[in-house]
């Protein structure tokens, strides 16, 4: 199965990469089935505020496909407007924040990948490439990156596992998944 590009360098911009992988207690399906909701992610994420489809995007994820995701951390709210880049059915996809406001920014991409695992079930991946403005606070805030990557996995495992919607991030960390 086609993976995604390693992605180093944007526009003449170095890029760090921090992966994060979590196994989910469901077949291949079904995860890819709550990574297409793209565009509505929200309406099962409690780790997304706000969520829309733009430009006429639908909910669907696929190439092109352009969202407005309203964060919160902390007291602060963060906006992104992000397009999907790259595009592998049932396998993978990769978006670049395009336009943010109240985030340190300078490029950014978020890339998830979905696996068999040995014993049949699946594996989560998500990487984040980035490059953050001042370019030093790329590899200081390297801790919270991961941070936020573990925060968008532990929803996605939640709601594949459980079908509940919008369980709030903090009362999922209880449950101390393995991440790798």
């Amino acid at each position: 199965m086609k993976q995604l590009k390693e992605l180093k360098q944007h526009k003449g911009v170095n890029l760090t990469a921090v992966t994060t992988k979590l196994g989910i207690d469901a077949p291949l399906e079904k995860v890819w089935e709550a990574l297409s909701q793209y565009g509505n992610v929200s309406t099962f994420h409690a780790g997304v505020v706000l969520s829309v489809p733009k430009e006429g995007s639908t909910n669907k994820a696929e190439l092109g496909a352009v969202r407005v995701c309203d964060v919160v951390d902390g007291k602060r709210k963060i906006q992104f407007t992000e397009r999907i880049t790259e595009f592998a059915e049932g396998s993978h996809y990769r978006y670049e924040v395009f336009e943010w406001k109240n985030f340190p920014l300078k490029v950014m991409f978020f890339g998830f990948e979905v696996a068999k695992s040995p014993n049949g079930k699946s594996i989560l991946s998500l990487t984040i490439n980035y490059r953050l403005s001042p370019g030093f606070m790329t590899n200081l805030m390297k801790w919270k990156i991961r941070k936020f990557e573990k925060d968008i996995l532990t929803g996605y495992k939640n709601h594949v596992e459980t079908g509940k919607k919008n369980v709030p991030i903090d009362d999922l960390k209880v449950l101390n998944y393995q991440f790798t």
